[in-house]
């Protein structure tokens, strides 16, 4: 009778470590272009696995960081090392934040109402405040980046944050409705805290490996995405996919200034 049992319990924890292994392939190439494997039959839903947004986040963050360290170490310029990485870092990801931000900041400064703000985050044409805040946003990374120090406490901090940005967003789809029937902030909306838990847990292991300044990080970068949510909310009534990727990068600059200036 054991033995039954046994297999039994063998085929369960296999079966869920497919699943697990299916989720965290789903994040990581919706996230990113980095190659991870074919996904098999059933495909989860995202909004059941981005509770690995964090660990993707981890990922591309610790490609970046050694993309800079690389740079450097071939004897590149300290602001091209970072140009690079930073360079690096939107070929991974595709640009999709850089683009949320864009569209962001095209809808939610230009539209004079709900609908044409929505109109104007949907139109693939680059506004003034889209290339504004992509200028300000690129110069104000690439002269943080450069401000890293080159050592294992520094790469420990930069990916924490790049879990962090993450994680932020799925705080975002969690507690803001999406505005939108289609789309990123529909399709992946986190209906159940099981996901955001476990992205919690998970950046807070992260986190742990990070020094003391970990928690300066996570107040200033709760408070801006605090901040993204309101103006969200009041402008358009929840959340987009663009929402989502403004978060990130505006989430996670504000962890790089902190990092820098108060290391």
């Amino acid at each position: 009778m054991a033995w039954p049992a046994l297999k039994v319990q063998e085929c369960l924890i296999l079966n869920n470590l497919k699943k697990i292994i299916a989720e965290f392939q789903l994040c990581i190439s919706f996230l990113s272009r980095l190659p991870f494997g074919k996904l098999e039959d059933p495909i989860p839903s995202i909004s059941n696995a981005c509770w690995a947004f964090p660990i993707c986040g981890m990922i591309i963050g610790s490609i970046t960081y050694l993309s800079f360290y690389l740079a450097l170490y071939l004897e590149v310029s300290l602001l091209i090392s970072a140009i690079i990485a930073l360079l690096i870092s939107i070929l991974i990801t595709g640009g999709m934040h850089e683009d949320g931000l864009a569209d962001s900041s095209d809808g939610i400064f230009g539209g004079k109402n709900k609908k044409a703000k929505l109109s104007i985050m949907r139109d693939s044409n680059i506004g003034t405040y889209g290339t504004l805040s992509l200028i300000i946003i690129f110069s104000l990374r690439v002269f943080l980046l450069s401000e890293f120090d080159i050592n294992f406490s520094s790469f420990l901090s930069f990916i924490s944050i790049a879990a962090i940005s993450r994680l932020g967003m799925l705080f975002i789809l969690f507690y803001l409705p999406p505005v939108r029937k289609n789309g990123l902030g529909f399709d992946a909306k986190v209906s159940n805290s099981k996901s955001l838990i476990i992205g919690c847990l998970i950046t807070l292991i992260i986190l742990s490996l990070s020094n003391i300044l970990g928690l300066y990080i996570i107040i200033f970068m709760a408070f801006t995405l605090l901040v993204v949510g309101y103006i969200s909310w009041k402008n358009i009534g929840g959340q987009t996919g663009d929402i989502c990727g403004a978060s990130q990068q505006l989430t996670e600059t504000v962890g790089w200034f902190v990092f820098i200036y108060l290391s």
